[in-house]
């Protein structure tokens, strides 16, 4: 640690400490990816395409994205969901990764079951010209699948027990107050 004998010096030394740190923290916070929404009302499912990717990759439940410069992305759900592709697949309420042409990368948020175990999705690509497969990374393994289940964006469905109790439930009232024709 510096001593300083004159208390003036030590005061513009400390000044100039500051002004430092702040520009410097300054243009940090301007060189890192500053998240946005795109504000011409693109859609997540339009903005997929212009990416490479297959539009139906996201459940028809995101309520909010952002996307920053960098291609980091933020995808907020409405709450989790699941989709039945060739694999049922899990979608938690927040989804993040990074996105560039052909591919989605450092994903966080969605998981595929395989044999009764669920498994972490980490990437997802697919070929550069495109062709009719789409790769998904699962940890060192990879699975070819065809791109033509993902090209429509899918819903939820209700797996967990509530689910089932508000289909009995509108099951029940339909066929109970509902007359038949």
């Amino acid at each position: 640690m510096a001593s300083f004998s004159n208390p003036d010096l030590f005061v513009l030394f400390s000044f100039s400490s500051l002004v430092f740190l702040l520009l410097a923290g300054g243009s940090a916070a301007t060189m890192e990816a500053a998240p946005t929404s795109p504000s011409n009302g693109t859609t997540i499912y339009e903005l997929l395409p212009e990416y490479g990717l297959p539009s139906g990759l996201l459940p028809d439940t995101v309520k909010s994205f952002q996307l920053a410069y960098d291609g980091s992305f933020v995808v907020e759900l409405e709450g989790p969901c699941y989709v039945q592709f060739e694999y049922l697949v899990y979608y938690e309420a927040r989804i993040t990764g990074v996105v560039k042409y052909g591919s989605i990368e450092d994903l966080r948020g969605i998981q595929v079951r395989r044999f009764f175990l669920w498994f972490d999705v980490d990437s997802i690509k697919v070929d550069l010209p495109p062709s009719d497969f789409i790769y998904f990374e699962v940890g060192w393994i990879t699975k070819k699948l065809t791109v033509g289940q993902f090209e429509v964006v899918h819903s939820c469905q209700d797996n967990g027990l509530a689910g089932r109790v508000r289909r009995a439930a509108n099951t029940f009232l339909q066929s109970t107050f509902i007359p038949q024709l």
